[in-house]
């Protein structure tokens, strides 16, 4: 039996991106209780690593929701760091997102464009190429150099990451929240939506010296996109779209001078395309990417396909991952793992054929196969289909009719897929005796957009149906107990164990949420931006003042099985005021704490949950809730 503690524990190596030289790796690692990033040496497997910064050390300690969450190279000596938070400006609020640099002579950090900004001002349109003598960086960002009249409509500034230097490339325009550049770094097209009509108006221009001119002006749907150029390639006016036209997202051609959509370049059959990615020159595809049942990729460029091929040979298709390479394409980084298995990152030299382990996701584990995944489709009530993840408990193999959990993920606008899940919490729950199941239900995102539009209207009713029925179908195949399941979720997935305990109760023997939404109207008053009119509309299908009847809270007296509550005081995403308003009411409603209900709030936990001691207590909490209402 696998100890808890190793599933609540930080992955040992998180992200790694080589240098474009590939002598060093800079990563997400463990460290004292959170993740710092650090930097790795390749081939001294002496090497310590060295800190560059914990996610709590950038801007005010107090607010806790402090988080590094990417970083890629500018070139061999400089580092790029993307910074996010949540703050409160002028009473509201707000994603804030910032860009730094590392570099690795002097050791210091230098935040890039951070003098005069408001809230969003980590928004990278173009990074000058490896090699370029002076690296710069562009960034589209809020300003409030001229108070707040303007402060949603960004303006393009150019970096220069050795000195911090500024000068301005596009400044802000009235119809205009977000810029877009092409590979060559010219601002080339802008748009914004109507929070309240869902318009979105875009701008666009041929080149440096052109006028902006709109080129669209019209509403689009939530879960449509829209067929306009995704990618413009360095050195032509060769273009690319991204585009769910016609009903999954795939990679179009794009005739910029008729402004219109051309031929389908990819598409994965019943899925969205992710994204596609540029050779290092940035004038060619080199490969595309999406998630199925894994996170796949096929490369086109033929130096990535055919190593891509020779890894597949060794390791077996489907287990291989490229996650990062030099710029020269001869050291590749990739993990390796079946499903089920804890992933090992590899480091292969092309020029010698050498290849070697460079890290265990888990040391403690290593290579360890724990507990079955597999990916199961399955009909809902209404016939619709849901794909979802399946996990079994080793030690209880063959056995029938066991003890289960529903695990709905967080979003809802995000999905479940098969591969190692750095949270571990499938597994932590398999590993103590659960069926655990994991249903992308409808909304979740990677499905094509009729899938995503079947959520409008459905918030706390048919998105909870789906759910019910992945217990439904586990029962029919003797694979679980229906009498014997419990739903845990985080987030949405907070929203939907609550739901599940005041609207479904019969249906479960008890429900844990974490960080949970339970007053929705609540919510719109505390963060605006959450739900605009067009969104409550169309998402939910509601009016402000109607969202109270698929909130939780508001039914108090409607809890009908026993449900624990966790949620960080720290948490500015969904905050901490949402359990404690539900503790209250459940209280007012005549239940009873330890019995009906358990609240554990987590003093120094955001909604990221950034420290292993409070994944740990969440764990540890979770599971000896589901001993004492649902044993396995």
């Amino acid at each position: 039996m696998v100890p808890l503690e190793q599933f609540a524990k930080f992955p040992t190596l998180s992200e790694p991106q080589l240098s474009p030289n590939g002598r060093i790796l800079a990563v997400k690692v463990g460290a004292d209780n959170v993740q710092a990033l650090a930097l790795v040496s390749i081939g001294d497997p002496q090497a310590k690593a060295r800190i560059i910064a914990r996610d709590a050390d950038f801007g005010d300690p107090k607010l806790g929701d402090r988080e590094i969450y990417a970083w890629r190279w500018i070139d061999d000596d400089n580092l790029i760091i993307n910074i996010r938070s949540r703050d409160n400006q002028f009473g509201q609020w707000f994603d804030v997102t910032r860009v730094a640099a590392y570099n690795l002579e002097s050791g210091k950090i230098r935040p890039l464009g951070w003098d005069n900004a408001a809230a969003s001002a980590g928004n990278i349109l173009w990074m000058s190429p490896p090699g370029d003598p002076r690296p710069r960086v562009m960034i589209g960002r809020q300003s409030n150099r001229d108070g707040t009249e303007r402060w949603f409509n960004q303006e393009v500034i150019e970096v220069d990451v050795a000195t911090g230097r500024i000068s301005l490339v596009q400044g802000t325009n009235p119809l205009v929240t977000s810029w877009i550049a092409d590979n060559d770094g010219v601002v080339r097209m802008g748009s914004s939506r109507d929070r309240r009509t869902g318009k979105v108006r875009v701008l666009y221009r041929a080149d440096a010296r052109s006028n902006f001119a709109t080129i669209s002006n019209e509403a689009v749907n939530l879960y449509d996109d829209m067929t306009l150029p995704s990618m413009i390639l360095a050195g032509s006016n060769k273009a690319y779209s991204l585009s769910n036209h016609e009903g999954y997202r795939a990679l179009y051609e794009y005739d910029l001078d008729a402004m219109k959509v051309g031929a389908k370049i990819f598409g994965a059959p019943g899925y969205d395309l992710r994204s596609a990615s540029l050779t290092p020159d940035r004038t060619a595809l080199q490969g595309y990417h999406w998630t199925d049942t894994r996170q796949r990729t096929h490369y086109v460029e033929p130096r990535m396909r055919e190593i891509q091929e020779l890894l597949d040979q060794s390791f077996g298709k489907g287990n291989v991952l490229i996650t990062s390479t030099d710029l020269k394409r001869e050291k590749i980084l990739f993990t390796v793992a079946e499903l089920g298995q804890v992933p090992a990152y590899h480091l292969f030299d092309t020029v010698t054929g050498n290849i070697g382990r460079v890290a265990w996701v888990n040391d403690a584990l290593q290579n360890a196969r724990l507990n079955p995944v597999s990916t199961i489709r399955y009909k809902a009530s209404d016939g619709k289909e849901i794909e979802a993840i399946l996990t079994l408990p080793r030690h209880k193999k063959g056995e029938k009719n066991l003890p289960a959990v529903v695990m709905p993920h967080g979003g809802p606008w995000a999905r479940d897929d098969a591969d190692w899940d750095p949270t571990n919490w499938a597994q932590a729950m398999a590993e103590n005796g659960y069926v655990v199941i994991q249903p992308n239900y409808r909304g979740s995102t990677g499905y094509g957009a009729e899938f995503g539009r079947a959520a409008d209207g459905n918030w706390g009713e048919r998105m909870q149906d789906d759910l019910n029925d992945a217990v439904a179908w586990m029962a029919s195949r003797g694979i679980a107990d229906a009498k014997r399941v419990c739903m845990m979720g985080w987030s949405y997935g907070g929203y939907a164990a609550s739901r599940a305990a005041q609207r479904d109760g019969d249906k479960y023997r008890c429900a844990i949420s974490g960080a949970g939404v339970h007053d929705l109207p609540a919510m719109v008053r505390y963060d605006r931006s959450y739900l605009g009119p067009y969104m409550a509309r169309t998402a939910l299908g509601a009016a402000g003042a109607d969202l109270g009847a698929i909130s939780p809270a508001h039914h108090a007296a409607d809890f009908s099985t026993p449900i624990l509550i966790v949620h960080g005081a720290k948490d500015q995403r969904v905050p901490v005021a949402q359990s404690r308003s539900l503790v209250s009411r459940l209280k007012s409603a005549g239940k009873v704490e330890g019995r009906d209900f358990r609240y554990v709030e987590q003093p120094l936990n955001t909604h990221h949950l950034l420290r292993e001691k409070d994944r740990l207590e969440y764990l540890t909490e979770t599971l000896e809730w589901l001993k004492k209402h649902n044993p396995a």
